[in-house]
């Protein structure tokens, strides 16, 4: 069973997929009225305007964060069709995918311990399995264990090099 939850305020609902995050922290720093993970749920889109909150989910550098438009008719201008939409048409593989096969966008399943990386246009870069990250050194870095995932800068512009923390989205980065 994974911990994956839905969020709503009637307009939007936000996905949190906790398998993907990545800990940079920009939901809670930005927005902690909304996103408080000391709070349980550590969610409340009460608290704030729906797009505030989509301005927020759009700025979290992995795919932890995404929303889906409640009713697809009744959208915000400008944000209609945001890089962060989750398509609802997979919505039951947040709760039915199990722990040792998943499938990643259209490519075939992955089975547990097999090294993934996965490229998304205009996103960090994602790994996913068995690996170890050596520095320049030989040393190596971050934590080493089996089928971890961590998310790879790609803009250049993170102050957490080489893992992502959300820098691309203030610098624009689209490639």
């Amino acid at each position: 069973m994974n911990n994956n939850r839905k969020y709503s305020n009637g307009t939007i609902t936000v996905v949190w997929q906790p398998a993907e995050c990545i800990h940079a922290g920009v939901c809670f720093r930005s927005l902690r009225r909304v996103f408080d993970p000391v709070r349980r749920p550590w969610i409340d889109l009460s608290a704030a305007e729906t797009e505030e909150i989509i301005d927020i989910v759009e700025r979290c550098p992995s795919q932890a964060l995404t929303f889906f438009w409640n009713d697809p008719e009744r959208t915000i201008a400008g944000k209609k069709h945001s890089h962060k939409l989750f398509d609802t048409a997979h919505l039951g593989r947040l709760f039915s995918a199990p722990a040792a096969e998943q499938k990643i966008g259209g490519a075939p399943p992955v089975s547990a311990g097999e090294t993934t990386v996965l490229f998304r246009e205009g996103q960090p870069l994602t790994m996913s399995g068995n690996f170890r990250i050596i520095d320049w050194t030989g040393k190596e870095i971050g934590e080493r264990g089996l089928n971890r995932r961590v998310v790879f800068c790609r803009c250049g512009r993170s102050e957490n090099q080489p893992f992502c923390d959300g820098s691309h989205i203030e610098s624009g980065f689209r490639k």
